[in-house]
């Protein structure tokens, strides 16, 4: 076997992820039964659900897919000499959408009304919001779904995406008509039924014949580490191109409240560094977490008060290393010089390694 050969086989093998493909062969499935329930619903709540969990599913799938490519190509950028920040927690809550039904004039009551969800996506995993059902009564829409993603990287993008059906539309067109063509996807993994489809379709119809949820996506924003506020902040939306038929339209403006918060790993009670140092000849038993260096005196008389310190550490915090006096010192700006002694070299290099990442990580 040739050196190139080996190589082709060394990379077919890294970028080959059953789970991701396992995920994949399960999203085709579910837009397989989605289209069948659909085929068979009978009510505007069962189509309205069904429509929204055909969306959810198309969404998943395009995300696995994505991610693949996504570790095609960073296959040989890896780098692990730097420092990486911590992985994070990320919430989006309170969402709120103020109405604006002057945009609907001529509609009937009616076609004034919507079922609307959001769509959150970070990398590959999706969260949804729960479905709200509004009329011309309605003046905002409310989502007090509070949606969490866990494990974030620090360079994460979060994508929410604002989905609208008009109930008016849910059961305008026959089901079974858009049921039979659920094989684009469904096929994926049947040869059999696909061979089957192959017969009864042209090329140009196999191509136009992927299953559409009637749910439209009416908007998106888009967050990042520079969009977290504590306080629920008014937002910016960018509206998708106006649909073809008006009633099809959400009638909401090009902002909307949201609140976004992030929470680095290295601030959970779980993520600590400790260790002993001495401060002019006296030990104390040190905690590092959640931006600060916590130390207390170690003493050998329960009836003396041991001394306390607590220092900051900040993006701007500044740690100096002096191996031939096992000894590092913490800079912040407005604050005294801190200095520390360790017993030995490999202690040291650990309270620096730990003292970085904590900068990186904040």
């Amino acid at each position: 076997m040739s050196n190139m050969d080996r190589e082709k086989r060394v990379v077919s093998f890294f970028i080959w992820d059953p789970e991701l493909e396992r995920k994949i062969d399960c999203e085709v499935k579910m837009i397989d039964g989605i289209s069948k329930l659909l085929h068979v619903a009978t009510t505007v709540e069962q189509t309205i659900e069904c429509n929204k969990a055909l969306v959810l599913s198309q969404q998943r799938m395009l995300a696995f897919m994505a991610e693949i490519r996504r570790k095609q190509q960073n296959l040989l950028k890896r780098d692990d000499t730097n420092l990486q920040p911590i992985k994070a927690t990320v919430i989006l809550s309170d969402i709120r959408f103020p109405l604006v039904w002057t945009k609907m004039k001529k509609a009937k009551s009616a076609q004034k009304k919507f079922a609307v969800f959001c769509l959150a996506r970070i990398g590959c995993e999706i969260i949804d919001t729960q479905m709200k059902f509004i009329d011309k009564q309605s003046t905002d829409i409310l989502f007090t779904d509070k949606l969490t993603f866990e494990n974030v990287p620090h360079d994460f993008q979060l994508d929410l995406e604002i989905y609208a059906l008009n109930k008016s539309l849910a059961v305008s067109t026959d089901a079974k008509d858009f049921a039979e063509r659920y094989s684009y996807f469904s096929t994926h993994g049947s040869p059999k039924v696909k061979r089957k489809a192959q017969q009864n379709e042209t090329s140009h119809q196999k191509a136009s014949n992927q299953p559409q949820s009637k749910f439209v996506l009416i908007a998106r924003a888009t967050y990042n580490k520079e969009s977290v506020n504590r306080m629920a902040k008014v937002r910016t939306l960018v509206m998708e191109r106006p649909q073809e038929k008006a009633i099809m339209q959400l009638p909401i403006e090009d902002s909307f409240i949201s609140r976004f918060l992030i929470q680095p790993l290295c601030y959970t009670p779980s993520a600590k560094f400790t260790g002993i140092v001495e401060i002019n000849r006296i030990r104390y038993s040190c905690i590092l977490n959640g931006g600060f260096l916590h130390g207390e005196e170690i003493v050998r008389n329960n009836n003396s008060n041991p001394r306390t310190f607590s220092i900051p550490i900040t993006t701007d915090t500044i740690i100096l290393s002096r191996n031939d006096y096992l000894s590092f010192s913490i800079f912040n700006r407005g604050f005294n010089q801190e200095d520390f002694s360790v017993q030995d070299l490999f202690t040291l290099n650990i309270w620096i390694r730990a003292l970085q990442q904590h900068i990186v990580d904040i």
